[in-house]
């Protein structure tokens, strides 16, 4: 009887220790077990467009051309692609159209106003840092630079994040001319109540544009055909679209030339009809990618000329652009380097959401000397006058 009584008791005491051990063995898989994340709250922001009158005269009518420095904007859709971080590495979870022109009865403002977006996305994680990247659109540049779908959820990173001339190159690279594009970022961490940010959205592309009165129509016995703003290179068809350092080295740019044989080195090509007569003005412009100054060659380096052309292209006369002795990118008087560059005033980088014009509306410039004055002075505004904010 004892020895089933001690064997009673030792069953136990292994049962015990078994249960104890399963127990146990319980609990350390649940500890081992990933904590789950929590969701953030909901994400808002504000849009806002500011806009006034350009200097066309009717900023309402179909746009095929740079109309003026003046701040309309001619966004038709906006959209959001959302960034899981900050950094280069930075991987695109998720792309959303705003719905700008529907929030507007399909009529899309080109003055002053503000929208109101919740953002749709619903795996935004509490603590977690994001980078909330907006582009704007008008009519041309959403199908110029091939959008949405140049930016790919799960695959682009923050430091691909370009916009690019899509389609066969030959055939499109025109449409740049035509193309206005915005852009801008801001980095949220949302908590569980969500979050509220600012994004202000401004141009990728600079303007050129000129206005030019007393025009030859005759350089000699060949009659005029055109007037031309050509670029020293071949155009960029590429452009970052989060801003890039400006100053002091210039690198808000991306080095990605337009082919030779597409002609992308002109800008602006203005036909002069025959029987121009001298007190007509001309004028026309183009939006531009932004490219860098060119290098020190000789005294015959420029960033922008403007050309009298025949009827095959040919220049006739041409006078260099240059800048004032005030603007910021003229580095003629040394820029505090002490090194004096006299050709300076002529090389200039092209600086996206800057204005470059030739001449002004009332004051335009007169071509009766192209070819015998020193050059043609451009004035540069720094900031374009209108600034599309997504606050």
């Amino acid at each position: 009887m004892k020895r089933n009584h001690i064997g009673r008791k030792l069953a136990f005491w292994l049962l015990a220790v078994l249960m104890a051990a399963c127990q146990q063995g319980e609990e350390i898989e649940e500890l081992t077990e990933p904590v789950p994340q929590e969701k953030a709250g909901e994400v808002i922001l504000d849009f806002t467009v500011a806009g006034e009158l350009s200097l066309s005269a009717d900023p309402a009518s179909t746009r095929t051309e740079l109309p003026g420095s003046g701040n309309t904007q001619h966004v038709t859709s906006v959209q959001l692609y959302i960034f899981n971080g900050t950094g280069d590495a930075a991987v695109c979870i998720a792309s959303e159209d705003v719905g700008w022109s529907a929030y507007f009865g399909n009529v899309p403002p080109t003055v002053t106003a503000t929208m109101k977006y919740h953002v749709k996305y619903e795996g935004l994680v509490k603590d977690n840092p994001y980078t909330f990247l907006a582009v704007g659109m008008d009519a041309s540049s959403r199908t110029t630079y091939g959008f949405p779908a140049a930016i790919q959820v799960n695959t682009t990173t923050l430091g691909n994040a370009i916009a690019t001339l899509s389609g066969t190159e030959a055939t499109t690279w025109n449409n740049i001319r035509t193309s206005e594009l915005f852009a801008g970022a801001t980095v949220l961490t949302p908590t569980y109540a969500g979050a509220q940010g600012n994004v202000d959205l401004w141009r990728r592309v600079a303007g050129v544009m000129g206005w030019f009165t007393n025009v030859p129509t005759l350089v000699g016995a060949t009659t005029v055909s055109a007037i031309r703003i050509t670029l020293y290179t071949q155009q960029n068809k590429s452009v970052p679209l989060l801003q890039r350092s400006q100053t002091p080295v210039f690198k808000d740019y991306i080095a990605s030339p337009l082919s030779a044989s597409t002609g992308g080195r002109v800008l602006v090509q203005i036909p002069v009809p025959a029987g121009t007569l001298p007190l007509a003005t001309l004028s026309k412009g183009s939006y531009v990618l932004p490219v860098p100054a060119p290098a020190v060659v000789n005294a015959n380096d420029f960033s922008l000329k403007v050309e009298l052309v025949d009827a095959a292209g040919n220049t006739l006369r041409s006078a260099r652009v240059t800048l004032s002795d005030s603007d910021d990118s003229n580095s003629s008087t040394g820029n505090g380097t002490g090194i004096i560059d006299p050709q300076g005033v002529y090389r200039f980088p092209i600086i996206a959401n800057h204005f470059y014009g030739i001449g002004t509306p009332l004051v335009p410039i007169n071509l009766g000397a192209i070819g015998t004055r020193t050059g043609i002075r451009a004035k540069v505004m720094t900031e374009w006058e209108n600034l599309l904010v997504w606050e």
